[in-house]
């Protein structure tokens, strides 16, 4: 049939599949219990946790068609959602407003993690969780050098891009990539996390994450075996293995969300909380590790005693 409801068949498949992210990312909101600022106030760090039951937000069938799409479109999708922002900024609450990225740099080291928050767009509502993305900070030159990794030979071809500013590393469409402090912070929400690694674990890491360089990027959201494609967080678990993070099930996929990386910090689980920033319409502001708890759980519902982390 070459056409559907008058309009070339390509065309209203096109359509139809950007309706039905529509629909997946109108899914994702959700409703606050009355009792929830009474419930939140018991909430404890070190047992804090998150992401229970998963696959609430989303109609199964719904959602395992769109996982199917994103193996064979990801890529056609992806470019209708962000194709407008392709030469310009992404909209996102801290986007452009250099104070705040300069003051969250300025309290990184190489490898520490990132993950972000922007539901300005409707992309970064489909991903289950308060924050939808991670990357990894690369570092500085002179970071590098007195980390002893500037030489390594994995490195070496991206002297210049990192000489740049381009000293974030991120597992995004189309492919693993550096990008600049500018384009990190194109976002609502931050919050920067520090592993706790060996001098072993650091070499394995940063060794990895520049191997990954141009691999790209897995539009079906799960943990790729083979390592030949990376979403963002399964990037990490890739370079990381020792932080040991958590592993969900979503709709018959293995994938690791970006909100387990933030209660695995709070929890000071082999990774620790460096600061919590979000935008304002004025700026931005620094909050503290409750209000994370807070924010985390008002999507996921406050932990109880017996939910799995």
């Amino acid at each position: 049939m070459r056409e559907i409801t008058g309009l070339p068949q390509k065309l209203a498949q096109k359509i139809a599949r950007l309706f039905l992210l529509f629909a997946l990312s109108a899914c994702s909101y959700h409703d606050l219990s009355p009792d929830f600022p009474t419930q939140a106030k018991s909430m404890q760090a070190e047992s804090f946790s998150c992401c229970a039951d998963p696959e609430k937000f989303y109609p199964d069938p719904i959602a395992r068609l769109g996982l199917i799409w994103g193996d064979t479109i990801g890529a056609e999708l992806a470019q209708a959602a962000y194709g407008d922002y392709d030469d310009g900024e992404y909209p996102g609450k801290l986007t452009g407003k250099t104070e705040a990225h300069e003051r969250i740099t300025a309290l990184l080291r190489p490898l520490d993690l990132l993950v972000i928050s922007n539901k300005s767009y409707f992309l970064g509502r489909l991903m289950p969780g308060q924050f939808s993305h991670s990357l990894i900070y690369v570092g500085t030159e002179a970071q590098l050098r007195a980390a002893g990794l500037w030489s390594l030979p994995e490195i070496v071809p991206y002297h210049d891009q990192i000489r740049a500013g381009n000293i974030y590393l991120e597992a995004a469409t189309p492919e693993v990539q550096l990008t600049s402090i500018a384009k990190a912070y194109e976002v609502d929400k931050v919050v920067a996390m520090r592993p706790t690694l060996s001098g072993a674990d650091k070499r394995q890491a940063i060794t990895r994450i520049f191997a990954s360089l141009g691999k790209p990027f897995n539009y079906s959201m799960d943990l790729d075996p083979s390592h030949d494609s990376f979403v963002c967080t399964g990037l990490i678990d890739y370079a990381m293995p020792g932080l040991n993070l958590t592993r969900r099930e979503l709709y018959g996929r293995t994938t690791i969300l970006p909100d387990d990386l933030a209660s695995q910090a709070i929890r000071g689980d082999k990774l620790d909380v460096i600061t919590y920033v979000i935008g304002t319409d004025e700026g931005h502001t620094r909050r503290s590790t409750f209000a994370l708890m807070v924010d985390i759980a008002a999507y996921w519902g406050v932990p109880t005693p017996d939910q799995s982390e």
